[in-house]
């Protein structure tokens, strides 16, 4: 089976990511994010394969048992590489440490490969992606006609997302104090 462990935000930021990934695409003829129908997230560690999960389950319950919510500032847009286009998510330090800390312990796991995207992380949320660089500038432009709006939300879950057919379900989510 296909997982991948991510924090799953609400409220406001919620909604505003979702309108974005529900304009974008069809506006654009880019999909992918559309079609996936995904909750709005910032991924902590990044996709694998496995066939029991009760290891890394338990990993990751003594990591949010272990710490306090943090805040998260959502603002602006960012991109990576003129292909996915982002919502800008600022973690606090807090935060941060904490998925730092939860791949320096799925890492004692020697079976689930941990690369360099879980390490290097770059909290985001992404909103579409331009498989052309000339639709992603579009893309990029439109984002970049709308005004600026913040939202600050809590760090207060970590959640693993199971692959079923062709979407992610939540399998298991994880309350941070």
């Amino acid at each position: 089976m296909k997982y991948y462990i991510a924090f799953i935000f609400n409220g406001s930021a919620a909604r505003y990511h979702q309108k974005l990934v529900r304009e974008v695409g069809p506006q654009f003829g880019e999909n992918k994010i559309f079609d996936s129908k995904n909750h709005s997230h910032v991924t902590l560690k990044y996709p694998f394969e496995a066939d029991s999960i009760t290891e890394v389950e338990e990993i990751v319950k003594k990591v949010a048992k272990k710490h306090k919510k943090s805040k998260v500032i959502f603002n602006g847009f960012g991109n990576f590489r003129r292909f996915v286009a982002y919502f800008k998510s600022k973690f606090s330090a807090e935060g941060v440490n904490i998925q730092k800390e939860l791949m320096k312990s799925l890492r004692k796991l020697k079976w689930l490969k941990i690369g360099g995207r879980d390490l290097n992380w770059e909290p985001h949320s992404t909103i579409s992606y331009g498989f052309t660089k000339k639709n992603f500038d579009n893309i990029w432009k439109y984002l970049n006609s709308l005004t600026n709006k913040e939202f600050v939300v809590y760090f207060d879950n970590i959640t693993i997302l199971k692959k079923s057919r062709k979407y992610w379900k939540i399998y298991r989510a994880f309350k941070l104090k």
